[in-house]
């Protein structure tokens, strides 16, 4: 709350400091018992102000407010303004005018033969400021002037006034001290090529003091070089992470990160992909093993099994007889065959894991398979041969399809480098006819190294 305070109170000086027009300050010193003698009933306001602030006056409710009589009193101007009183005048306004200064609304309650004073001063003038306003006005134009060192001076000296405001001069002190810290931390970091901390200190110089030039073009510099070396930085990154070496890579990104560079999210994104990948790496979460199935004992399957969070997997088997149909070597009862399937992994309790998912298998038979007239439907049979009698010669190119929906389940044992996978996998024929040929259901038992 203090330092909230602080940077308020900070913030209404430097305010002040950058106003384009000065501001006057009116005191009322009137006497209750002076009076303004005259036959008409008419009200006085007497205005003084220094000689170097030229006023001129307009009223609310008058034609004119020009003083009938301007005398000298010492470094003074004296001014006299002669208003009509009366119940139709209340709530007058006197406006006071100066070049350079904002105008300045007096609200006037003038009686009969009465007579209201003015002073009229400028707060920040160095003339007739008195002690304090005399040296505290010269600290705050040293600030403006950049002179951090003299302006502390001024305030040293004003603490030391008999009419020293000391709540508003320790904050000049405070407000000074922290420029005078600021510059010499910026232009370190400057020096020694830390471009985002002189960013960061410069931009608080010029936010405390608006009038810093050299702050300002500083800061400006500094931004440039900072962006520079950040995108310098990320460049880098990027041409290790493309040519896989990593741990240049994440050191790279990491730097960006801590530099809050304007990439820092795309560097966040890649760092956490390469610790994501180490982790797996340490902890041999990626799986690779052989798979055997019956009618299928050629398979393979690769996947993730973490620790903490949900993995994926894919699992392929097929037989030999692949292989042949590629080559068009195949016939009647010839059985290709190939599954497929891909799913989830989930940690249940270490070593085990739990894996599903669905699948498909697809299984080829060869012939024509139209049966005699007058005879029943032929379908392979468990072991590829027709169950029936087929109408004239077998024809052993003709290739037919037989598939399943085949989903899977089963548990994985991992442990340090090794692991081995029971899965069950259950087939639904998209054609009744052939389920006994496709099969019903499957099992399959891998082994492999985690890695």
């Amino acid at each position: 709350m203090i330092r909230k305070l602080f940077l308020f109170v900070i913030a209404a000086i430097i305010s002040q400091m950058a106003a384009a027009q000065g501001v006057l300050q009116v005191t009322d010193l009137t006497n209750p018992n002076d009076v303004y003698p005259n036959d008409d009933n008419n009200g006085v306001v007497v205005v003084k102000c220094n000689k170097s602030i030229p006023l001129s006056f307009e009223s609310s409710m008058d034609k004119t407010a020009d003083p009938y009589n301007i005398e000298s009193e010492g470094n003074d101007c004296v001014y006299y303004i002669e208003f009509p009183t009366g119940n139709k005048y209340r709530g007058r306004v006197l406006s006071i005018i100066a070049a350079g200064y904002t105008k300045v609304d007096v609200e006037l309650d003038v009686k009969p033969r009465g007579a209201i004073t003015l002073l009229v001063v400028d707060p920040n003038s160095m003339v007739d400021a008195g002690c304090y306003r005399g040296h505290r006005n010269k600290g705050m134009d040293e600030i403006k002037k950049m002179n951090y060192d003299e302006a502390k001076n001024h305030f040293m000296l004003a603490s030391m006034c008999s009419d020293c405001d000391t709540l508003e001069n320790n904050v000049n002190l405070a407000l000074v001290d922290s420029l005078i810290i600021l510059r010499e931390e910026a232009d370190k970091a400057y020096k020694i090529l830390d471009y985002r901390e002189a960013v960061r200190l410069y931009e608080h110089i010029v936010e405390l003091n608006p009038y810093d030039t050299f702050a300002g073009n500083r800061y400006n510099i500094t931004m440039n070089k900072y962006a520079q070396e950040c995108q310098s930085l990320f460049n880098q990154a990027e041409f290790y992470y493309k040519e896989k070496y990593f741990d240049k890579a994440d050191e790279l990104y990491q730097r960006v990160i801590d530099y809050k560079c304007m990439n820092e999210g795309q560097a966040m994104i890649k760092h956490q992909q390469i610790q994501r990948s180490i982790t797996m790496k340490q902890n041999h979460s990626r799986l690779f093993t052989y798979e055997y199935m019956k009618d299928a004992p050629i398979g393979i399957s690769t996947g993730s099994y973490h620790s903490k969070r949900t993995g994926g997997f894919f699992a392929l088997n097929f037989n030999k007889k692949v292989f042949e149909m590629m080559r068009n070597n195949c016939k009647m009862p010839d059985m290709p065959e190939a599954s497929v399937s891909f799913g989830w992994t989930r940690k249940i309790v270490s070593p085990v894991w739990v894996f599903f998912g669905p699948g498909f298998t697809t299984k080829f038979y060869y012939g024509n398979y139209k049966p005699l007239e007058g005879e029943r439907t032929v379908w392979p049979g468990i072991d590829g041969k027709p169950n029936g009698t087929l109408d004239g010669e077998v024809d052993d190119k003709k290739v037919n399809v037989g598939w399943a929906i085949s989903p899977v389940v089963g548990l994985c044992v991992k442990y340090s480098y090794f692991a081995i996978r029971f899965s069950y996998q259950y087939r639904f024929a998209m054609e009744s006819n052939l389920k006994d040929f496709i099969g019903k259901q499957r099992f399959t038992i891998g082994v492999g190294l985690a890695y």
